[in-house]
């Protein structure tokens, strides 16, 4: 018996030195074409010691591009169908960008690794860089990269689902742009910031609390610049009307007070026009004072006012202004 069991512990310590199995995974690299063997080269052997079953690239290039196209939208769950078509597991993209630094002669290297699980639910997100970067240090910067991605796999996912009136704002995760609404996508557990903005209107930040396997809803009504969400900046058109009214009532009692008649000898009859022309302008200057006021009182300085003017035998009211 302690023969066998003496012959058990090579057996046992075989198996302790097998990783678990952690299931199929494709690791799909694009981006500058000089760098990408090197993030291949490192990471497959990497995911392989971590028991995944590594396929490197896929066969169906519209997945790719799918991804690629997906990643300049900064939108990660847009690629979440064509993903799905790969059937694995796991699927970890890495963009690779360099740019060039001619001063110093050398390249700031940025990763972006965006983690899928089964289905092609996008899982997370993430970047690092690697500054003045050789291969050599190219390499653990990807292994950098994707154990941070894989431990907040382990840490567990909720989702959140970002819908906004007007939809087709932008959404920003703890910072980082991830898309437009609706969105929706899975994020790590634990606390993270949400950032809604759309030109035109105020932007919205909101903290939230991500939960294991809950999704939560994020409803974001978007208000105008200005208050308001319509023309004029969201003035209250009530000063128009009152200002307006002023204008004319300016302009019938100066025409009132210009076609008045002084008193003639010898003549019983003559036409005065001159009290009522008098009151008129009074009414005028009082209302377009009001409207003035409150255009005043909802916002900005005037781009157009009520206005009135005289000329030889007549005059006018209008709107002046820029257009």
């Amino acid at each position: 018996m302690r023969s066998l069991r003496l012959a058990l512990v090579p057996l046992v310590l075989v198996a302790l030195a097998v990783p678990a199995r952690a299931g199929s995974l494709a690791l799909i690299v694009s981006g500058e074409p000089a760098k990408q063997p090197v993030i291949e080269t490192t990471l497959a052997p990497w995911l392989t010691g971590r028991g995944y079953e590594v396929a490197v690239g896929t066969k169906d290039q519209s997945v790719e591009g799918k991804l690629v196209d997906c990643f300049v939208l900064t939108d990660q769950g847009c690629a979440e169908a064509a993903v799905a078509k790969l059937k694995t597991d796991n699927t970890l993209f890495v963009m690779v960008e360099v740019h060039h630094d001619t001063k110093a002669q050398t390249d700031e290297i940025k990763l972006t690794g965006w983690l899928y699980g089964t289905g092609g639910k996008a899982i997370v997100a993430q970047s690092v860089f690697c500054r003045a970067c050789r291969n050599d240090t190219l390499g653990p910067t990807a292994e950098d990269l994707a154990e941070a991605l894989f431990a907040v796999q382990g840490q567990g996912t909720g989702i959140v689902k970002i819908a906004s009136t007007p939809s087709g704002a932008r959404v920003l995760i703890d910072g980082t742009p991830a898309g437009k609404t609706p969105w929706e996508q899975g994020l790590r557990t634990g606390p993270h910031t949400v950032t809604v903005e759309l030109s035109g209107y105020r932007t919205q930040t909101k903290p939230i609390e991500i939960k294991k396997d809950e999704t939560l809803p994020v409803d974001v009504a978007l208000v105008a610049e200005g208050g308001g969400g319509g023309g004029g900046g969201g003035k209250n058109p009530l000063w128009l009307g009152v200002a307006g009214a002023g204008a004319a009532a300016l302009v019938g009692g100066v025409v009132l007070i210009t076609m008045d008649e002084d008193p003639v000898p010898n003549k019983q009859e003559y036409f005065d026009s001159a009290p009522g022309g008098y009151a008129l302008v009074g009414v005028g200057v009082a209302a377009v004072a009001a409207g003035t006021f409150l255009y005043l009182k909802s916002g900005k300085a005037p781009a157009r006012t009520a206005t009135a003017w005289l000329a030889p035998g007549g005059g006018g009211v209008g709107v002046a202004g820029s257009f």
